[in-house]
């Protein structure tokens, strides 16, 4: 299933296709270096793993959480990810993602966060989506504004570790109200 975003860019499932791909973007320290569960320096190896993991999350929850962000060339040149949370928290998501250091400043992630969160809202009846980050990703959190989300948290006080080294964090937030 693919899910349009735009004429040029697109969402579809990650399949071991797209490994080569995944090892390429990641291995640049920019694109991690503000995540927690990306490890650098990143391997081929990894990026299998990755996509092993994701299709047994597929296989057994029944439906795509992970999409790649694909060119129209069919080239996979990021990930976004729509986590629902667990029992009680159902109507809670977090949603998370990376994009090509080449892609970056053209609008993509914007409207792909945009697409995303407003399918969580509508086919998986979400009211509330959630987005930490480290506090000095600050192209993140012109994303996450550009696309409705409220800084609930400006600061949280050494929230992240990474690289030896504390990061302040923040939390945005988008809310579907009845």
């Amino acid at each position: 299933m693919s899910i349009a975003i735009t004429p040029e860019i697109h969402l579809s499932a990650i399949t071991m296709a797209d490994a080569e791909d995944i090892n390429a973007h990641l291995r640049d320290y920019e694109v991690s270096r503000y995540t927690l569960l990306i490890p650098h320096p990143y391997t081929l190896a990894m990026a299998h793993e990755w996509i092993a993991i994701i299709a047994d999350d597929v296989q057994r929850n029944g439906r795509e959480t992970i999409w790649a962000i694909r060119e129209s060339s069919g080239r996979m040149i990021g990930a976004v990810e729509l986590h629902v949370g667990s029992a009680g928290k159902q109507h809670v998501s977090e949603i998370g993602y990376w994009l090509a250091k080449s892609h970056w400043g053209r609008g993509i992630m914007t409207a792909v966060v945009k697409a995303v969160a407003e399918r969580g809202f509508r086919e998986l009846g979400v009211r509330r989506i959630t987005a930490p980050i480290f506090a000095p990703n600050v192209g993140s959190a012109r994303v996450l504004e550009k696309s409705g989300f409220v800084v609930e948290a400006p600061l949280l006080r050494l929230a992240y570790h990474r690289d030896g080294q504390f990061y302040d964090g923040r939390l945005y937030a988008l809310v579907r109200e009845e």
